[in-house]
């Protein structure tokens, strides 16, 4: 059987479920990232159920399970919608078999350092006469619940998960040891993403300028990326990684421009940002589908600059999961040429 990806309208944020039945229809779930909190529930009381919640409603129905959590990193686009579903009864305290995330906890312990309190990550009670500090850890929470907790997690590991085959491309130590300090209470991305966007330079004056600088975030250094394989599928799952880390351990794979990685689909990184996919990059690999998760409301994201990058070095679609941002990005003399590479993205994509 073959591989379904979902790529959930999460916002700003980063939400994903990867899943796999085969001939006897048992299934095999991998959900990376949540969103942020409205992914789960949004509105008064968060009375209304988000993308993520109703995701997981679903899986629940079926009788199928989250076979693996991947929380990429700390941010608060892809993690705070966990953290909510984690909180509520009946969802991922009841639905997680198995974790990938480098939390404080395992960070410090990697690296033989005191823990440091403030970044542990604690779940509100539902009860009023409790408070968020008084709530539980979610650490605690995943020892009650007997979930399977992967040792820190890091670039050159190969983890063999039910039929996949999962080759790590980020995060490196050094990236990891630079998180060894109190992390802010919600961190911004804001640093490495222009605020406006840059949706009025036409293609040709991109390419004729165009230069990369790398991201200097360390919070998106630290990010989880990662080469899925089944069979003949592999997919890349980059997270908000840093280019130059994705690309040193690609080419360590001995893939080249040459040799390119041949893929099914890539989820390019950090949402579009001009700071994390480079032509170099880009150069290494061939594939039929370039997928951009964002809804345009923060930070100037996707910059049209990652855009130009992918139509030059590659022959995919370029596919988001929010359709209005499609019609944004090309000037008028650009569409009869271009449109047909972008596309709004189903949310089901079968492999």
């Amino acid at each position: 059987m073959g591989v379904t990806v979902k790529v959930l309208e999460a916002n700003h944020g980063d939400c994903i479920l990867i899943s796999h039945k085969n001939k006897a229809l048992s299934s095999f779930n991998i959900l990376i990232d949540g969103g942020p909190a409205t992914n789960f529930k949004y509105g008064p009381r968060q009375r209304f159920k988000g993308p993520l919640c109703k995701l997981l409603d679903n899986i629940k129905s079926q009788g199928e399970k989250i076979d693996l959590l991947i929380l990429t990193h700390i941010d608060d686009d892809h993690i705070n919608g966990l953290i909510k579903a984690f909180e509520t009864p009946g969802y991922l305290s009841e639905l997680v078999k198995s974790v990938w995330f480098n939390s404080s906890r395992l960070i410090t312990k990697h690296f033989n350092v005191p823990d440091i309190d403030e970044n542990n990550i604690r779940l509100a009670d539902n009860s009023p006469q409790t408070s968020v500090q008084q709530g539980k850890d979610l650490e605690k929470l995943l020892d009650e619940m007997g979930c399977d907790r992967a040792p820190l997690i890091k670039a050159g590991q190969i983890h063999n998960v039910g039929p996949f085959k999962l080759t790590v491309l980020s995060p490196i130590e050094t990236h990891l040891e630079g998180l060894l300090h109190k992390w802010p209470s919600e961190s911004d991305s804001s640093s490495t993403s222009p605020h406006h966007n840059d949706y009025q330079l036409s293609l040709k004056e991109i390419w004729e300028s165009d230069g990369f600088k790398e991201d200097k975030s360390v919070y998106n250094g630290s990010s989880i990326a990662f080469l899925l394989e089944l069979d003949n599928i592999k997919m890349l799952f980059l997270g908000d990684a840093h280019d130059n880390v994705v690309l040193d351990n690609i080419k360590k794979l001995g893939f080249s421009k040459t040799n390119k990685l041949q893929l099914d689909l890539v989820k390019v990184s950090h949402h579009g940002s001009h700071y994390n996919t480079s032509n170099e990059l880009l150069s290494l690999l061939q594939s039929s589908r370039y997928i951009i998760s964002t809804d345009g409301s923060r930070h100037g994201l996707p910059n049209k600059r990652t855009i130009a990058r992918i139509i030059k070095e590659t022959d995919g679609k370029i596919l988001f999961n929010y359709s209005d941002i499609v019609n944004k990005l090309l000037l008028k003399h650009e569409v009869n040429d271009y449109s047909s590479r972008l596309e709004a993205l189903k949310m089901e994509i079968q492999i």
